[in-house]
């Protein structure tokens, strides 16, 4: 990592955890959560960002690609990793290239879903915008579950 990009040093190896209870039964979750024609509607910040696309080889050692787009087109980049562990339906456990792990576990409510995500912080950008970040992939994930 250059140092420009490492302007919150003392985030170095740290780690956050999102959760939030999803009105769908952990099968549904754990599906959206892997299935590339799901993750293109749903995994990506707000703002009017977009996925244009998804690719997941779900077993470990499997690649993880996903796409993002800008609302005007002008910026655009590519989360990419691979799978560590995948347990159906629930825990997810991928290394993303620069070597932050995001651990993703899926426990039945009663039919619900909590959906906790526990991710390394990157020295790029404030732990609080990761967290904005990463929260609203899962309010997306909720409204898209609500379509299914």
């Amino acid at each position: 990592m250059s140092a420009a990009a490492d302007k919150f040093p003392d985030q170095k190896g740290r780690t956050t955890r999102i959760s939030r209870v999803l009105d769908a039964p952990r099968e549904l979750v754990f599906e959206a959560m892997t299935e590339p024609e799901h993750l293109v509607h749903w995994h990506h910040a707000g703002d009017g960002w977009t996925t244009p696309f998804a690719e997941a080889d779900l077993r470990p050692g499997g690649a993880l690609r996903i796409g993002y787009a800008s609302p005007d087109g002008k910026e655009s980049f590519v989360l990419e990793g691979a799978y560590r562990e995948v347990v159906a339906p629930q825990r997810l456990v991928y290394e993303m290239t620069d070597g932050r792990s995001v651990i993703t576990t899926l426990e039945d409510s009663g039919g619900k879903t909590k959906v906790t995500i526990e991710l390394t912080l990157e020295t790029e950008n404030p732990e609080e915008m990761q967290r904005q970040g990463w929260s609203e992939h899962l309010a997306n994930l909720a409204s898209h579950l609500a379509k299914a």
